[in-house]
């Protein structure tokens, strides 16, 4: 009888090791490029756009305010 377990029971340590690293290394990359939830996708953008142009977010987010308390 199987239960599934990659890892043999006679493997050394080192072996050991290896394997369940290399399993949390798999599984870190399939979290990677899970989809984002469509609520949080323009959130991400922003984040990204942010990130990439620190300066001109500012400057945006400074003309915004303005705008808004003109109104």
């Amino acid at each position: 009888m199987t239960d599934g377990n990659p890892i043999a029971p006679t493997a050394t340590p080192e072996q050991r090791i290896d394997q369940a690293s290399e399993a949390i290394r798999r599984m870190a990359e399939d979290a990677v490029f899970e989809p984002l939830p469509q609520q949080d996708r323009w959130l991400q953008l922003l984040t990204e756009a942010t990130r990439a142009a620190p300066l001109q977010s500012l400057a945006f987010a400074f003309l915004l305010g303005v705008f808004l308390a003109r109104r």
